[in-house]
């Protein structure tokens, strides 16, 4: 299966529309899927973090993983974010998240057989998704769900979901962790 992957998650639905962050990861090749998912693992693995939720993670696996993922040139300008305050439209605003790095971050020949994975969706959900990505001018090959637990891509989204969560919550590990990672990587849009 060819085309751009776009991995996505979200955090903050347990705010009832206080805060909720969605993540998008872009993996522009089958390649980098298949060779990145390796090298996601070994990460997962040295730094400890493992196939852990987020939320489950100590904050110092937490710390060595974010380190880690920045120092990886394959995945500048593939992670991005965005925060939603006072919502509780939390299909609208995935599919808003998706959108923009859609028509910011890709051009038309890149998004040619886009295939969206999003986490934990379910059949309502993923109709709602696809029919409001159509509605946005995205053009997609096909919108799927998937479980964090069999897939290091999901799990890195989850990770960027959770990392802007904790960073909301002013979490000490975020101060400095935030501010010392390069520009480029985790990208607010």
């Amino acid at each position: 299966m060819s085309g751009i992957y776009c991995y996505v998650d979200e955090s903050g639905q347990h705010t009832h529309g206080d805060f909720f962050s969605v993540s998008v990861v872009i993996v522009k090749t089958i390649e980098m899927r298949d060779d990145g998912e390796c090298m996601l693992l070994e990460i997962e693995k040295t730094t400890e973090k493992g196939s852990t939720k987020w939320t489950k993670t100590h904050h110092r696996k937490k710390v060595r993983y974010l380190r880690t993922i920045a120092t990886l040139s394959e995945l500048k300008n593939c992670l991005f974010y965005s925060t939603y305050t006072g919502t509780r439209d939390y299909v609208g605003a995935t599919v808003d998240a998706i959108a923009r790095v859609f028509q910011q971050h890709l051009t038309n020949t890149e998004t040619n057989g886009l295939i969206v994975i999003v986490d934990g969706l379910d059949k309502q959900e993923k109709q709602q998704i696809a029919k409001r990505l159509k509605r946005a001018g995205v053009v997609y090959k096909k919108v799927r769900g998937a479980k964090d637990e069999r897939s290091a891509w999901i799990r890195l989204a989850d990770a960027i979901a959770g990392f802007s969560w904790d960073i909301y919550k002013n979490k000490p590990y975020t101060q400095s962790l935030h501010s010392d990672l390069p520009p480029g990587f985790f990208i607010q849009l």
